[in-house]
């Protein structure tokens, strides 16, 4: 790893921790500022129990002191605290169990957008300006330009919905179809539109030429030396390679 990738990853580190600092801080002052608070509900409080519950969690103190010790026990203890709404629980302990089903799903929606992508973008090279590249092209674009959540609702409406192949919920492997398939459509047509773009420009090369005038199968060729070629040159262009040094 050379000093251009150790200070691009840093960046983008940093950039990060940025990022959710800024939510953090504009999530809580934003609670702060709505009308009302975590205790009041249908059930009526005196005053002296409001105080009570204000004086157990903090509430009694400043909003900067509040803001100030929320902070602190985020970044050493990873404590966002009790959940009002889940008497009993904590918030890590919440996102936790939400985090178990979310990684499931968007490892295998990777998976998928990975291997799909690569394959119809090499396929979609190889059968350039035909009718199978078009298709695959109009397909990955209405792909690309469709949000997630909409792509979502209109597997739901048609696969549980409508024709009941599965089900709108559930941890199933039948269950987990459709989001999997909602995750993983947007970045298989990205990956499938760049593999297409990369692997045309690499198809164009002098030493591809020489390949095929050597007898090199076309399967090999595409499969190996064009993507090795690829991996090459995308990280040139994402700065994880630096030109003209000769070691």
């Amino acid at each position: 790893m050379n000093a251009k990738t150790l200070m691009y990853i840093l960046k983008r580190i940093g950039l990060a921790v940025l990022t959710v600092w800024v939510v953090i801080t504009v999530t809580f002052f934003v609670m702060r500022a709505v009308p009302g608070g975590p205790f009041l509900g249908e059930k009526a409080v005196t005053e002296a129990a409001q105080a009570a519950l204000e004086a157990k969690y903090g509430l009694d103190k400043p909003v900067t002191v509040q803001y100030i010790t929320y902070l602190r026990d985020v970044v050493t203890k990873l404590d966002f605290g009790p959940s009002i709404k889940l008497r009993g629980r904590m918030v890590i302990d919440v996102i936790a169990d939400g985090l178990k089903t979310s990684a499931k799903l968007g490892v295998i929606a990777a998976c998928i957008a990975l291997v799909i992508g690569i394959v119809l973008g090499a396929v979609a090279a190889l059968r350039r300006n035909t009718v199978l590249d078009k298709i695959i092209m109009v397909i990955t674009t209405a792909f690309v330009s469709m949000p997630s959540f909409i792509m979502g609702t209109l597997l739901l409406l048609i696969f549980a919905v409508h024709w009941h192949i599965f089900p709108a919920n559930g941890s199933t492997a039948e269950g987990l179809v459709l989001p999997v398939i909602t995750l993983a459509l947007y970045p298989m047509a990205y990956i499938t539109r760049l593999t297409r773009s990369s692997m045309l420009d690499v198809l164009g090369q002098d030493y591809i030429r020489t390949a095929k005038a050597k007898g090199v199968s076309p399967a090999k060729i595409v499969f190996g030396q064009a993507a090795c070629w690829m991996n090459v040159k995308e990280a040139f262009e994402n700065g994880e390679l630096e030109g003209g040094d000769a070691e």
